[in-house]
């Protein structure tokens, strides 16, 4: 018996060590589990901000330059995505969104760069808290053929121009260039509706305007692209060039950002993505913002390949406005340039997505 029992126990003595050591391993494991198991439960997730208000109306003038974003959000549930529900109101002009700001009857609004920065110069609290596109390449100088052949014959020529837009600062750029006297220039200041039926009855000579509007002049009107701003067609004078340079903003007032910092992140989260819809869906981008404008989706594509959407708040988006405020004041335009550092307002931007803000104050 005590045999068998030599037998037996030894060898299982001498596994005793190595079941130990198992055991402990085990243990451990276990616990190391049981720590990262119960991580979460002790320091929960933070739950996502809440948003002071989700009922907006945003503004935006009524063309490829200023809406796309807007449109493309609404459109592929974005907003929605965001917790937001907006009314997308749309404006003859960027004059009029900046107006509807300023009353406060809109939250938000897309708008050309000089409208915003015309009215911050005058001391309204507006705020730009993110680029919306560069258009740039849609600034038009379109001329009757017949009368105009290159920029000096502008003088004494009738040449309309929208008031308080891009398409005044870019006409005042060629006068500027090519050294014309802006007195001898019949200038006529009016809407961006009634420049078409004008050219078309031959009441003016020539018109500054962004597309489709511009497209339109040389298409149902015979008239001829003579400049834009990325573009020269002068005879003589053909290629690029980098005349003038225009951006649009989107912009707040001041005191609605302030009070609805959650909320204007979300928007602009939303906007991100519709900037990327846009950049990989093209051609239906171009569908959706044709049939929100009644304009041709033709017209719309050949706009979105001069146009750049995006949100991105760069150095050079701040010297653009820096050298149209300037621009402005020495065409009497505004009193005082303003302050840049406090119009345009990064922090939102850059809680959604720092690499889209590229400028310091």
């Amino acid at each position: 018996m005590q045999f068998y029992t030599q037998r037996f126990t030894q060898p299982f003595k001498r596994l005793i060590p190595h079941l130990l050591l198992i055991l402990v391993v085990f243990v451990a494991a276990a616990c190391g589990q049981t720590k990262q198991a119960a991580a979460p439960s002790s320091s929960p997730a933070a739950a996502a901000p809440k948003l002071e208000t989700t009922a907006l109306t945003i503004g935006s003038g009524r063309d490829p330059q200023l809406s796309p974003l807007l449109i493309i959000a609404k459109e592929q549930g974005y907003f929605q995505k965001e917790g937001l529900t907006v009314d997308l109101k749309l404006f003859a002009a960027g004059p009029d969104v900046v107006s509807a700001i300023a009353s406060k009857s809109i939250q938000y609004g897309s708008t050309g760069d000089i409208p915003p920065l015309i009215a911050k110069a005058s001391g309204l609290p507006l705020q730009a808290i993110a680029q919306h596109s560069d258009i740039s390449g849609v600034q038009t100088l379109v001329v009757n053929p017949d009368k105009i052949k290159k920029p000096a014959d502008l003088k004494g020529k009738k040449v309309a121009y929208v008031s308080g837009t891009a398409s005044e600062a870019f006409f005042l750029k060629i006068v500027e260039k090519y050294g014309i006297d802006v007195s001898s220039i019949q200038a006529y200041k009016v809407g961006p509706t009634e420049i078409l039926p004008a050219f078309q009855k031959k009441d003016i000579d020539a018109f500054v305007i962004w597309q489709p509007i511009a497209a339109k002049g040389v298409k149902e009107a015979g008239g001829l692209p003579l400049l834009t701003a990325t573009q020269s067609y002068v005879p003589g004078e053909e290629g690029p060039q980098a005349l003038f340079a225009s951006y649009s903003l989107l912009v707040g007032h001041k005191d609605f950002l302030d009070k609805n910092p959650e909320t204007t992140k979300a928007l602009l989260r939303a906007l991100r993505q519709a900037a990327a819809y846009i950049k990989s869906n093209p051609d239906e981008s171009a569908a959706y913002v044709s049939k929100t404008l009644d304009t041709e989706v033709d017209s719309i594509k050949s706009i979105f390949k001069l146009n750049k959407y995006a949100l991105d708040i760069t150095p050079q988006v701040v010297d653009s406005l820096a050298s149209i405020s300037n621009f402005l004041l020495k065409n009497e335009k505004i009193k005082a340039v303003p302050d840049l550092k406090e119009f345009i307002q990064t922090s939102y931007l850059k809680a959604v997505d720092p690499a889209l803000v590229t400028w310091t104050p």
